[in-house]
């Protein structure tokens, strides 16, 4: 049995801290906020999109990347940086928009996905968690008789991958959610991905903390500010707090999305935010019941419980950002343009925060350049479909490295 510190509480850390208690090793997580879920999990989309979690590196947004320069796409932004960590970023986000790179990226997300919806029911089996957890399926609107005939040949590809998922015109997509005869536009069809999830992650974080805890005597300490890693020989030994004693470990894993302080000094610029917004309201009885994702808005749609999260908006910028209310009022109007039933935009919670984005879209999961330090960032957008997959991986690694 050995001691594993795991710096960062969102549900890329919980689910790593249940992998490591599962193969036996005493863990202490560790955050920086109040409490778990402080950042990027707290309010995220709530979509399980274990079908859908295409690279963010395309050709379709290379298409519109002189729309988005001009600042006229309603889903993205980018503010240009005088950063050499932003611009080296930046460039190797075009090199990943060719569509072989892309396909390629775009294939390693869904297996990660994959191995988390074959996951989850053994951590549900063990741990009964109440999460709004549902599985209502996955509508993405395809504008126009074009982008539905160009959705083809990506679902026949997912379809060769095993997954399930096809194409329904409207008139079959409102019989499988009703709620989009209220949809405002028009539109040619969907893409429906049946299998596809939704669940709360601060309430999941929340009780598989306490679950971890009781069975396996996890450690969580919040308000916990690492300055520091303790390093001897050669090898991470420690994690030294500026408000704690220091622990002494035999590794560390970092699930801190986009905060990277502790690998600076290693030049470590594979990671940008990427700030977006979210808003969470009560649900109408006409609210939707399945997820709608509306890919030209960048705009998701889920339900939980008696709510429904929002979410949306992609803007590349300062590394240092903070909530822009004239940008989250144009968000909360892209909102209302597109259903006008099911909810009340008087009447809801707004937030933002960032995700860790590579320009691959691929997390950085396992060892680091420093023996005894690994490395589960960079998730994105899809943080919540790949955390049970890229925590198994960061898991096996270190068991590897311990025979």
């Amino acid at each position: 049995m050995a001691n594993y510190v795991v710096i960062g509480a969102g549900v890329i850390g919980v689910a790593t801290a249940w992998q490591l208690c599962k193969a036996g090793h005493r863990v202490m997580l560790v955050d920086k906020h109040g409490g778990p879920c402080g950042g990027t999990s707290q309010r995220n989309g709530a979509q399980l999109s274990y079908s859908y979690c295409d690279a963010l590196a395309s050709p379709a947004i290379l298409g519109r990347l002189p729309s988005i320069l001009m600042g006229r796409d309603p889903a993205f932004g980018i503010r240009l940086q005088a950063d050499p960590r932003f611009l080296s970023w930046g460039l190797r986000f075009l090199l990943n928009c060719s569509p072989g790179i892309s396909s390629r990226n775009t294939d390693a997300l869904l297996k990660m996905a994959a191995a988390t919806e074959l996951l989850l029911p053994n951590l549900l089996d063990e741990f009964p968690l109440a999460f709004d957890y549902s599985v209502p399926g996955k509508l993405v609107i395809c504008r126009d008789a074009e982008a539905f005939s160009n959705a083809a040949r990506q679902v026949a590809w997912k379809q060769a991958h095993g997954i399930k998922i096809e194409r329904l015109d409207r008139a079959e997509a409102e019989r499988v959610e009703p709620a989009l005869a209220h949809y405002a536009d028009e539109f040619a069809g969907v893409v429906w991905s049946p299998n596809d999830a939704v669940g709360n992650p601060y309430s999941f974080c929340k009780g598989l903390i306490s679950g971890l805890e009781a069975r396996y005597e996890l450690r969580a300490r919040y308000d916990a500010d690492v300055t520091s890693l303790v390093k001897r020989d050669g090898k991470v030994v420690g994690v030294v707090f500026r408000n704690m004693e220091t622990e002494m470990c035999d590794g560390v894993v970092l699930a801190t999305g986009y905060d990277t302080r502790l690998m600076e000094g290693r030049k470590f610029d594979k990671i940008w935010p990427v700030q977006g917004y979210s808003l969470t309201t009560p649900a109408s009885a006409d609210a939707m019941r399945a997820s709608i994702t509306d890919p030209k808005r960048r705009v998701v749609f889920a339900r939980l419980g008696d709510t429904v999260r929002i979410a949306g908006v992609a803007d590349i910028g300062p590394r240092h950002f903070s909530f822009d209310q004239e940008r989250y009022d144009r968000f909360k109007q892209a909102v209302a343009s597109i259903f006008s039933r099911g909810f009340d935009l008087n009447d809801c919670v707004g937030w933002s925060e960032a995700r860790p984005c590579t320009p691959s879209s691929r997390p950085i999961v396992g060892r680091s350049k420093l023996p005894g330090l690994y490395l589960n960032l960079g998730h994105g957008a899809f943080g919540w479909t790949l955390c049970l997959g890229s925590a198994q991986r960061v898991a096996s690694v270190i068991s590897d490295d311990r025979r």
